[in-house]
């Protein structure tokens, strides 16, 4: 796997085809093609019984080159799943209109990051700085599709797990190379300004193991709790069976069940911490397709999704 992540990774970086749209209309409307082939191809592989992964899908790149921006540029590393990249494109996009340039990476061949976090070899092994290597390697090539555009450009690492290996990463990119917005700062600081009485953080086992959001909000002084390991497995299930294979089915029947399982508890939180890229997703469903007890419950908490907090910052 060291090997993966290390010498096969340039040729690859190279050969990305890429989009490109002059409006940011006809952008979103293309990522609502890209997103429907993607369940298409999904749904495919489900119904023979395969497994569904993010690395199934190709390294691609969408490019918003909107004539006479001004602003700086703004890429994005996803593929981490594939369709939350493609939300993330669709919600910039969205955001930003016609003013500045978006560049979205589909880096879908990066391994999976909780897995090479529970290894339990710690930060400074081989493998987790071949992965650090991997992410520096996409940003500098999303970066380059923006490279005579205004300066700085400034970059959203669109993986919650993957800033585990936030210090490895900036270690290894030079400050000139791009102006990265970390998706934990802001959605501490976003929690900082919008405090909520107690949240609920819910993130990947990679993410709780390597205490991605735990250490800075303890560090903030924000109050938190996590589920039970039992129930952020099942967690875990409405993410890789559900978002992650694109069966939307199976999404809002283990995520229904995880937050079934939370009320029961008779916890009180009046605020939520999606980190994972996929949770906002699950709870969008469930608002719409959930229990009425847990789309109640999803509807009144204060969900602070982190990719939306770091566009609001990028």
């Amino acid at each position: 796997m060291a090997a993966l992540l290390t010498a096969e990774a340039s040729l690859a970086f190279h050969q990305v085809p890429v989009r490109r749209f002059e409006r940011y209309e006809v952008a979103i409307e293309a990522m609502a093609d890209y997103e429907t082939e993607l369940c298409r191809s999904a749904s495919q592989k489900r119904a023979r019984c395969l497994r569904v992964t993010d690395q199934d899908q190709p390294e691609e790149a969408f490019c918003l080159f909107p004539p006479g921006s001004n602003k700086p540029p703004l890429a994005i590393v996803g593929g981490m799943g594939p369709l939350a990249g493609a939300m993330a494109f669709r919600q910039a996009c969205a955001r930003f209109g016609n003013s500045r340039a978006v560049l979205l990476y589909q880096a879908c061949s990066v391994p999976d990051r909780s897995t090479v976090i529970l290894s339990g070899n710690g930060r400074e092994s081989l493998l987790c700085r071949g992965l650090a290597s991997r992410l520096a390697g996409a940003v500098r090539l999303s970066v380059s599709f923006v490279s005579s555009a205004v300066r700085p450009v400034r970059c959203i690492l669109a993986c919650n797990s993957a800033h585990y290996f936030w210090r490895i990463l900036q270690d290894e990119l030079n400050p000139d190379e791009a102006q990265m917005v970390s998706l934990v700062e802001s959605s501490v600081e976003a929690l900082r300004f919008r405090p909520c009485q107690r949240v609920l953080l819910l993130t990947t086992e990679g993410a709780r193991a390597g205490k991605v959001f735990s250490t800075p909000l303890s560090d903030a002084g924000i109050a938190f709790a996590e589920p039970p390991h039992a129930q952020n497995l099942l967690l875990m299930r409405a993410i890789f069976e559900g978002i992650k294979s694109l069966d939307y089915r199976r999404a809002v029947e283990l995520g229904n069940q995880f937050f079934e399982n939370i009320l029961e508890a008779d916890e009180d939180y009046d605020g939520i911490l999606a980190g994972c890229t996929e949770i906002p997703l699950i709870i969008d469903l469930l608002k719409l397709h959930g229990s009425r007890q847990v789309a109640a419950f999803l509807s009144r908490a204060k969900i602070v999704d982190p990719l939306m907090e770091a566009l609001c910052r990028a």
